[in-house]
């Protein structure tokens, strides 16, 4: 597999996520209170709270540093012993930040006061599972790539 096709392996979640978060948050901009609840504890209470400024900026900032961050380690691995593991790690990345912070901005929708929203501690069951699949799914395509190049 060429270095620019695991690269685009590794930018196209991260650009996916982005696009996601950032589409949603400002869909339901109107409907979010000032202050959000972005973190939650164990038993899926808010515990922790932001502006929605700095939760869009956070969000989306975090989503594309990291996403610009494996896209540059993927392309300096090249074809090194690592670059199937990079690739993977961050598809799965993506998944792993981009599902948590939608679900955020989607409970925090239409809420009169954020202390009171929930997040269910099985939300990060299904993003590490989701984001699981999506890691295993691009380790196997570079696989099989590197394998029909030979």
């Amino acid at each position: 597999m060429t270095v620019i096709r695991r690269c685009a392996l590794t930018a196209a979640p991260f650009g996916i996520a982005s696009a996601a978060y950032v589409g949603i948050f400002l869909a339901n901009r109107d409907r979010l209170q000032e202050r959000i609840a972005t973190h939650f504890s164990g038993d899926g209470g808010a515990d922790g709270f932001m502006s929605r400024t700095a939760a869009l900026w956070f969000g989306g900032g975090a989503l594309v540093g990291l996403g610009v961050l494996f896209t540059v380690l993927t392309l300096v691995s090249k074809e090194g012993p690592g670059a199937r593991l990079t690739a993977a790690v961050g598809a799965g990345t993506a998944v792993t930040l981009g599902y948590p912070l939608v679900v955020t901005v989607l409970v925090n929708t239409d809420v009169q006061d954020p202390a009171g929203v929930q997040l269910p501690l099985w939300h990060v069951a299904c993003g590490c599972a989701a984001a699981r699949g999506r890691g295993h799914w691009c380790f196997g395509v570079v696989a099989d790539e590197c394998r029909a190049a030979r």
